[in-house]
């Protein structure tokens, strides 16, 4: 991989490598970049038993990058969390027809992308704690 993407280069990319990852362990894909007002969630997604509703957070680093300021997920403060839930939320109230009968949760896929090699997926499930304003 190159190593001097923008940072919207390796967010796209990791994106795209992300999804690719769900889809290997079965989930299904909802949708991608779902904007409510002033939040995005990147991937929107069904599991592989079709149980739940899943709300993925995308955080891509080069490995130099992880090197200096750690894991991607340090990057889902207390701010982007609120975000997510409110633009999950706003899914769940707009498409009753998929989600009323399913689990939710908000989970978070750390993609690292190496300068060499096949880059390395972390699925952190749950990394959100949500509480249904239902």
């Amino acid at each position: 991989m190159n190593e001097h993407k923008t940072s919207r280069e390796t967010g796209d990319i990791g994106e795209e490598i992300a999804v690719e990852f769900l889809k290997s362990h079965g989930y299904g894909i909802i949708a991608r970049n779902y904007y409510a007002s002033h939040a995005e969630i990147d991937v929107i997604a069904i599991t592989p038993d079709g149980e739940a509703i899943v709300f993925c957070e995308v955080k891509s680093r080069s490995e130099k990058v992880a090197e200096k300021y750690g894991r991607p997920a340090n990057a889902v403060g207390y701010t982007k969390q609120r975000h997510l839930i409110f633009a999950a939320n706003q899914y769940i109230r707009k498409n009753p027809d998929i989600c009323s009968s399913r689990r939710v949760r908000i989970d978070v896929i750390e993609v690292y992308l190496p300068v060499r090699g096949l880059p390395k997926v972390r699925h952190l499930q749950n990394a959100v704690s949500v509480r249904s304003e239902h």
